[in-house]
């Protein structure tokens, strides 16, 4: 029987998806519910596990597709923390701006003390060194946890199915 096959190549697909899914503004919304986009990397790297099998390897295990998605985690938390520093140096926070637009400049009644606190808090701070490896450890955390969870999830889409075994004869 041959082995499984590699479980980098299928992370490293599902860390692609997590990085873009985390750090492309607006788009990162979606992991307001659940950490989905996170999640859906870990089930993508499991998909791509999934056909990387032929007839003659063995199945692969829940134990596998958890590796393969918390390695996604990994990968994704590298290159969104990557992706995420490009787009803040390339066009600002663009996220931080709108919500500045809508929150102050909107027809919503907010009280001068809060408006005042808002405005503290929108207050344009640099791209620093420490912010980057204080992002990419949270963003580590998450994503592993998470992308765990998305390969035990495309593990229960996907589990290979086993033929079922013979019941043993009784001797007479």
């Amino acid at each position: 029987m041959n082995q499984h096959p590699d479980k980098v190549i299928p992370a490293v697909y599902g860390g692609i998806l997590m990085a873009l899914l985390s750090a492309t503004p607006f788009l990162s919304l979606i992991n307001c519910f659940c950490c989905a986009g996170i999640i859906l990397g870990g089930i993508a790297a499991v998909f791509f596990y999934k056909h990387a099998f032929t007839p003659d390897t063995p199945p692969y295990t829940s134990t596998d597709c958890v590796l393969v998605g918390a390695l996604s985690g990994v990968v994704g938390a590298v290159l969104g923390t990557l992706l995420s520093a490009i787009f803040l140096l390339a066009f600002g926070d663009v996220m931080k701006e709108f919500l500045r637009e809508v929150l102050l400049n909107g027809n919503l009644d907010i009280p001068s003390e809060s408006r005042d606190q808002l405005e503290r808090l929108f207050v344009e701070e640099r791209l620093t060194p420490l912010i980057l490896v204080v992002k990419f450890f949270s963003s580590l955390g998450i994503d592993v946890i998470f992308g765990l969870v998305g390969g035990l999830i495309g593990y229960a889409i996907w589990k290979p199915q086993v033929p079922p075994m013979a019941p043993m004869q009784r001797p007479e």
